[in-house]
């Protein structure tokens, strides 16, 4: 099994009810939070900037779990994070409601918004705040948007945003250093432009002495582009452990989408594998070591 990919999970989607319940103790406040939205909806930028303050930011917890079609990670969601979810879908918040919180909100009650639109369905207010991600270099902005969930995956899989946006966010992922296995399923999403921009990227930063983010070789994998091929070859000899973990889990994702690649490949893996001192990296050269 590859970094990328995840046991295969069966598990019913949560409600809006089920989402309460992980609330816990605090389901009760957040209730009588959402009585007085109910009475005044209005309310609702005034409501927010409290949330972390009185519900904390400590990890809720649960594992990977679904909310319809979604797939979240509640081991990274916060408590304040999931009661602004539980209080903007039991209102059914307007575009509208959700933008004027975000134009008025700070640093948290955007990040809470960011992580709100993984319980909500695809539209253009999911469009919109992509929009915002893209203009920002604030961490956690960018992680609520999209990591630990499968958000930016569904959203270019449902044309809510286009490949070039996907590809500039992703583009994000790479500058900040950011860990690609937390964007659940983006991997999918690979495509031959956002590799030319990781490869031009990769050979900027090693001209200024800088070190390239580890996820390029895999992306790379997934979407050959010119340079790819040697780029994941001099990987398997690079003396970071997670370089060499990422070119070959890049050179079997290039391997399965070419098989005549096998023979090569395979030459490469077998000489590499007396050497490799890492047993997780020689289990991928030995999958890449076999015709």
């Amino acid at each position: 099994m590859t970094q990328l990919q995840r046991p295969s999970m069966v598990f019913a989607p949560m409600s809006t009810a089920e989402l309460r319940a992980l609330l816990g103790p605090a389901a009760e406040q957040a209730d009588e939070i959402l009585a007085t939205l109910r009475t005044n909806r209005s309310r609702l930028p005034v409501a927010f900037p409290g949330l972390p303050r009185r519900f904390g930011k400590a990890v809720a917890g649960g594992g990977q779990r679904l909310f319809g079609e979604a797939t979240v990670d509640l081991d990274a969601f916060r408590t304040c994070d999931l009661v602004a979810a539980y209080l903007v879908t039991s209102l059914d918040a307007t575009e509208e409601e959700v933008l004027d919180v975000f134009a008025h909100g700070d640093i948290e009650e955007r990040a809470m918004l960011f992580r709100c639109l993984n319980f909500m369905p695809l539209s253009s207010t999911t469009s919109r705040l992509f929009g915002e991600a893209l203009r920002t270099n604030i961490v956690l902005h960018l992680e609520a948007a999209m990591c630990d969930s499968d958000l930016l995956a569904r959203t270019l899989k449902s044309g809510t945003i286009d490949a070039d946006t996907g590809n500039r966010l992703l583009l994000k992922f790479a500058f900040i250093g950011m860990d690609l296995t937390r964007a659940l399923n983006i991997e999918s999403h690979a495509n031959a432009t956002l590799s030319t921009m990781l490869q031009d990227l990769a050979t900027e930063r090693e001209a200024a002495g800088r070190s390239v983010w580890k996820h390029t070789y895999r992306m790379l994998g997934h979407a050959v582009c010119p340079g790819a091929l040697g780029r994941l070859i001099g990987g398997l000899e690079h003396g970071d452990d997670g370089v060499r973990h990422a070119a070959a889990d890049g050179l079997l994702a290039m391997r399965n989408n070419d098989s005549k690649l096998q023979p090569l490949l395979a030459q490469f893996a077998q000489e590499r594998l007396p050497r490799e001192p890492r047993e997780t990296v020689r289990e991928l050269l030995q999958q890449l070591a076999t015709n």
